[in-house]
């Protein structure tokens, strides 16, 4: 496998991680890595999926709003509007709202309940400290 192919797999598993399904993760790992826009003929080739397929995930991918349209030479073409890790920013500043939700919730249980969680409870206090550290470095 060469060294853009390992690249753009290690993307989809980004962000397959993050709740994306398999074809819009790889056409978000073939258009971060494209020197250009692509049209749907071509991401269907790169990525190996049926065609129409493929205009359902863009058309999903467009409304999340990190993928954009544009007509180009008569034909629709395709382009990342948002970094990946503007993406990945975005899934975790989510998951800390989880997590931050999830240590409310603890809080207002009893007393024997919260001691049950404990180690949950510090588990998702250190893992937001990392997190929130973590996004104001990047």
């Amino acid at each position: 496998m060469n060294n853009i192919k390992t690249v753009e797999e290690n993307i989809k598993k980004i962000l397959n991680h993050w709740g994306f399904g398999e074809i819009c993760s790889s056409i978000y790992a073939v258009l971060s890595l494209s020197d250009k826009p692509l049209t749907a003929r071509e991401l269907s080739r790169k990525i190996g999926y049926a065609y129409t397929t493929t205009i359902n995930a863009l058309n999903h991918s467009i409304g999340l709003g990190h993928i954009r349209k544009m007509r180009k030479d008569g034909s629709n073409v395709y382009y990342i509007d948002a970094d990946i890790s503007d993406i990945v920013k975005e899934e975790l500043i989510k998951f800390v709202k989880v997590l931050e939700d999830t240590k409310k919730s603890i809080h207002t249980l009893d007393e024997k309940y919260r001691l049950r969680l404990k180690g949950l409870l510090k588990t998702i206090n250190n893992s937001i400290q990392f997190l929130k550290k973590s996004l104001e470095v990047g």
